[in-house]
């Protein structure tokens, strides 16, 4: 079902079709004119490709009318330099505490829930989303652990934002699968890797170590281009 790709492309880009999805649906008000499809295609770019280059095969992708959900992930956005080192921490509102985290280990993609740029047209009109936005790290709770202690684990800053590049350009089709098109809504979500870990807590009357609980970090690295159709 996916588009073919040029030998060299294939050498460039990872490509992959996935029915259902590796990530969580966004959820959309439907009615019975609209459709929204349970396919998703993933692209993997490469680093050594020229922005052109990927904008290139981004909006290929995009123009086709059978792909609902293009999903663009860039791995270089989870490697961060200077990053402080782990190690037992103590808790500002309780000095003689000790905390440090463990564990770590990688979770499923996730697509969050809120819109970074949306656009909206009928038939021949060519929609562009095209602009940086910052997404910020987060963690769902830290256990009394420090931000120093947690992005030490982690590999990157808790604290820390991700610059997502959005590009998308094409011209939305008068028909889809035989069915008159009215409207498209073309929307961009943020994609984020995300990371568990545990925390573990020394009292300042104990020797040992105790878990206090396993929290989520969430760190974007891509982005999901989702169409929703309005059919006449």
């Amino acid at each position: 079902m996916c588009k073919k790709l040029s030998m060299t492309v294939i050498m460039l880009l990872s490509v992959v079709m996935l029915v259902g999805g590796i990530l969580p649906s966004v959820g959309h008000a439907q009615n019975n004119n609209e459709s929204i499809s349970t396919e998703s295609t993933v692209l993997t770019l490469d680093d050594t490709m020229t922005v052109s280059e990927q904008n290139s095969i981004i909006n290929e992708y995009l123009s086709d009318p059978n792909i609902d959900e293009l999903i663009v992930l860039d791995e270089s956005l989870l490697i961060e330099s200077n990053v402080i080192e782990n190690g037992p921490s103590t808790n500002a509102r309780a000095i003689i505490n000790k905390y440090k985290v463990q564990n770590v280990r990688g979770g499923s993609d996730a697509t969050g829930s809120s819109g970074l740029a949306t656009a909206i047209g009928g038939p021949g009109v060519v929609l562009n989303i095209s602009q940086n936005k910052s997404v910020a790290t987060t963690v769902s709770a830290n256990f009394g652990a420090s931000n120093a202690a947690l992005s030490g684990a982690l590999g990157y800053s808790v604290t820390g934002t991700t610059t997502i590049t959005i590009s998308g350009t094409f011209k939305v089709p008068s028909k889809v699968n035989g069915k008159s098109v009215k409207s498209l809504k073309f929307t961009a979500y943020p994609v984020y890797k995300t990371k568990l870990y545990d925390v573990y807590k020394m009292p300042w009357n104990s020797f040992s170590w105790t878990k206090q609980g396993t929290g989520t970090a969430k760190k974007a690295y891509g982005v999901s281009y989702k169409k929703v159709y309005t059919y006449k």
